[in-house]
């Protein structure tokens, strides 16, 4: 049995962005360097966010939808070693709240950051049992337009820039019940970026923390299969400041993020799958518009459908956002309350 494509496009569906605990919206996948051969991927998620608060978001939602699409391509190059390819967007903040409602609407936050990454990646299995991973990623910031600063200065233009990180992790595998763990590490980016803005030139910074993942599958009967994953950031201490503030202009928190899923096969073509996902609460109130959210819990269900040398997988995902209070420095407090986003992706993977 093999669920490993839906258990990628769960993930991917599922992920969320302007969240208190940063702005990922997609997790790293190593997933598709485990499947037989040569292999590809091409998939494209949809993400529409319905989030409203008092005083700053009465009646329309600040964060902006996201479609985005991601690819992936691996080979065998010898019995135990296979190289891939990934690209997946990583994250970005899209925020305007000039239609959300607000009487103060001329002078809150418009953002327009995206971020994408590009990662090489290696696998050597030592044994049936033992594997290891390695390899580099390229994530990449976008030209950006971040207008904050309202009315004291208008928006600032930031050039993007590439910088490069590494990706490290191990295996174990019990091929016999279709059991895998999987640990993986994912250094931190910091990245400057050059900015102009009507108060003179200068840089933007910030940085993408570390990561500490832990995938793992296992049968547990015949054609049921069990999986999940726990990732861990340190986002507290990875802080956006966007020129010309010398200050931080985020207030992000940590995150672990919890998945945790079944999947039934339901004929020889078709195979079901459900999941669970939570992040957990942080600060139930924070003091920067783009950080209106606090952990979150969603559930998807997908479907996918198996072809000679193809397969066909589709999800759709609900997640309901924790509240939070937000009380912008000279603002009034404003409540973020009962809100969510739902996600919709498709994927279509090849085998050759």
């Amino acid at each position: 049995m093999k669920f490993r494509t839906i258990i990628t496009l769960l993930l991917t569906t599922g992920s969320t962005a302007v969240v208190a605990g940063g702005f990922e919206t997609t997790a790293l996948s190593t997933s598709f360097m485990y499947e037989s051969g040569s292999y590809g991927e091409a998939s494209l998620s949809s993400r529409t966010y319905d989030v409203t608060g008092t005083v700053y978001a009465p009646t329309g939602s600040p964060v902006k939808n996201l479609s985005k699409p991601a690819f992936a391509f691996k080979s065998d190059i010898f019995d135990n070693v296979a190289l891939g390819l990934s690209y997946y967007n990583q994250g970005a903040v899209q925020l305007d709240y000039s239609g959300a409602g607000s009487a103060a609407a001329a002078i809150l936050p418009v953002v327009d950051l995206t971020i994408d990454a590009l990662t090489l990646q290696a696998k050597y299995d030592y044994s049936e049992n033992i594997g290891a991973i390695a390899g580099i990623k390229m994530t990449t910031v976008q030209d950006a337009s971040a207008n904050i600063f309202l009315p004291t200065f208008t928006a600032s233009t930031i050039t993007g820039k590439s910088e490069m990180g590494y990706i490290v992790g191990a295996s174990y595998s019990i091929p016999e019940i279709a059991f895998r763990a999987e640990l993986l590490y994912e250094t931190e980016t910091n990245f400057s970026l050059d900015t102009v803005s009507p108060a003179g030139d200068g840089k933007t910074t910030g940085s993408i923390p570390d990561y500490m993942t832990l995938n793992f599958q296992s049968g547990v009967a015949d054609g049921t299969l069990v999986f999940g994953s726990m990732r861990r950031a340190d986002w507290a201490n990875h802080q956006l400041k966007v020129h010309p503030m010398a200050t931080d202009t985020s207030s992000f928190t940590n995150t672990t993020t919890i998945n945790v899923g079944v999947g039934r096969k339901v004929t020889d073509a078709l195979s079901l799958i459900g999941t669970y996902g939570t992040e957990a609460k942080g600060d139930a109130a924070g003091t920067s518009l783009l950080s209106m959210t606090n952990g979150y819990q969603g559930i998807t269900i997908a479907g996918r459908y198996t072809l000679e040398n193809a397969t066909i997988t589709a999800g759709y995902n609900y997640t309901m956002f924790g509240d939070k209070t937000v009380t912008p420095p000279g603002g009034a407090a404003g409540s973020f309350t009962g809100n969510k986003v739902t996600g919709f992706g498709v994927k279509v993977g090849f085998s050759f």
